[in-house]
């Protein structure tokens, strides 16, 4: 099982309740934003088709709620019932009812001073079938994750998925790495190729214009020596 994370710039991520009972909701993933991850192989595109997470919410998987992904700054835990989460037409949407620890307090009010923008999702892709591969009109490789199992999602201090931007805090799988390795190494050949049959062109292109010349010169001088 290959662990990956995605931070997204968080919408409708906010401090509610009451001060006898903070709480914090949002959502942790969207549904059809075509992000940019760049990893060791290369960029690629990425896309969080709807009901991605419909099999992990369905099969209970005890999922928890976090600072930066780090467990010893726990806000939640599913099976507690403190955290809650959801599917709509927008993407998964998370809600914690934070309990009184120095985590939880820093965390609502950094949230309230606005401090804390984003959030994250843990996850695995679910399977062979839980991801697909595709090619964007320019030729970039678009990954759709169809089904993928959650294992936390996290309210962080850093950004990674601001609208379509990459960043080295995404986490990607070891066979998404080694397809991108693949694929750009596929990219160098063609190039070298195309570079190398470019050249054989201009040669012969050259060759054939001096095979031309030498045909002139001949027919010259012979129209000067039968004159």
């Amino acid at each position: 099982m290959n662990r990956e994370l995605r931070t997204f710039l968080a919408q409708e991520l906010r401090a509610s309740g009451s001060d006898k009972q903070p709480r914090i909701e949002g959502y942790a993933a969207t549904f059809g934003t075509v992000a940019e991850i760049a990893d060791k192989g290369g960029m690629f595109r990425e896309v969080i088709q709807r009901g991605a997470f419909k099999r992990s919410l369905a099969a209970g998987d005890d999922v928890v709620c976090l600072i930066d992904h780090n467990p010893s700054l726990l806000l939640g835990r599913r099976s507690a019932g403190t955290l809650t989460l959801s599917e709509d037409t927008t993407g998964l949407k998370f809600a914690v009812e934070l309990s009184d620890t120095s985590a939880a307090r820093d965390a609502y009010q950094n949230l309230k001073a606005g401090n804390l923008r984003e959030c994250s999702f843990g996850f695995y892709v679910d399977g062979l079938d839980g991801e697909s591969w595709s090619l964007m009109p320019d030729g970039t490789p678009l990954r759709t994750l169809v089904s993928v199992g959650l294992f936390d999602v996290s309210v962080v201090t850093f950004p990674a998925y601001q609208n379509t931007s990459a960043s080295a805090r995404n986490v990607v799988a070891e066979h998404v790495e080694a397809r991108m390795a693949a694929a750009s190494a596929m990219t160098q050949d063609a190039a070298r190729i195309q570079r190398a049959a470019a050249l054989v062109a201009s040669i012969a292109v050259e060759e054939a214009s001096d095979a031309l010349e030498d045909e002139r010169l001949k027919l010259r001088y012979s129209n000067l020596f039968n004159n």
